[in-house]
């Protein structure tokens, strides 16, 4: 056993070394924040990198000059870029929810980018709705084309169509009332999964609100109320389910 008096030892990395493990935590951390938070705590890179990005809670319109106007929801992240040549209006959306309005007299196309597939439109009102790898578009008014790799779907006014990594799904009729409450600063729910109201409701506050209960997520939920008193909603769920509800530090409440 090495004594006290043992001479100090060094060590010496080599510059290789070092350029390495240095080039390996750039990467980890390049992978951390662009990477999506599994609670939402934290922004990606290309949310970061957004024109227009709204914070939890917040709700934002935009009107371009000579183009569409956009109504950005919570937690919604957008890049903005129109064609030199005066064809489509791009914007991209990197999450989030937008309301889209395009107007008739630019006698140009709006085009919108989600994750693999886009949206056109030239005369219509439309809602999309970017969210963990899946896209939702509904028609409002007008008409509008959606379309991944090859495929295409038209949607007239109350149709919606969904894509994610699987493919491009069929339209189906919708109550756009229901979709688009949010605009109205209003959240609609009728016989929704818990689990999916409560994943709903943390698009609008800090923090999380998780069901630790699986049977209690499963119970369906009937409710309307403004998203400026988003918060009092634990309260309702307590009252009308009887769930136990533990509060913990940073937002966190657990529901059982």
């Amino acid at each position: 056993m090495a004594g006290a008096d043992a001479p100090e030892q060094k060590v010496h990395i080599g510059r290789r070394a070092f350029m390495a493990g240095a080039l390996a935590a750039s990467a980890a951390a390049t992978a951390y924040v662009g990477a999506r938070s599994p609670l939402g705590l934290w922004p990606s890179l290309s949310e970061l990198a957004a024109d227009y990005r709204t914070a939890p809670g917040e709700q934002r319109r935009i009107v371009l000059a000579g183009g569409p106007s956009i109504e950005l929801n919570t937690r919604t992240s957008i890049a903005l870029k129109t064609s030199s040549d005066g064809g489509a209006e791009r914007i991209e959306l990197f999450g989030g929810e937008a309301a889209i309005v395009t107007r008739a007299e630019l006698r140009r196309a709006v085009e919108v980018i989600a994750g693999d597939g886009r949206v056109t439109a030239t005369d219509a009102a439309f809602n999309m709705r970017y969210e963990r790898d899946t896209v939702c578009t509904t028609c409002v008014a007008g008409a509008v084309e959606v379309a991944v790799g090859k495929r295409s779907v038209s949607l007239r006014p109350g149709t919606q169509v969904i894509y994610s990594g699987s493919g491009l799904g069929a339209a189906t009729a919708v109550d756009v009332g229901v979709v688009t409450a949010w605009k109205d600063g209003v959240l609609v729910f009728r016989s929704t999964p818990l689990a999916d109201a409560v994943a709903e409701i943390n698009r609008y506050r800090s923090g999380r609100i998780i069901v630790t209960n699986a049977a209690l997520g499963r119970r369906l939920f009937n409710a309307r109320f403004p998203i400026a008193n988003v918060d009092g909603v634990v309260a309702q769920i307590q009252q009308v389910f009887g769930a136990s509800v533990t509060a913990l530090p940073g937002g966190i409440v657990l529901l059982g």
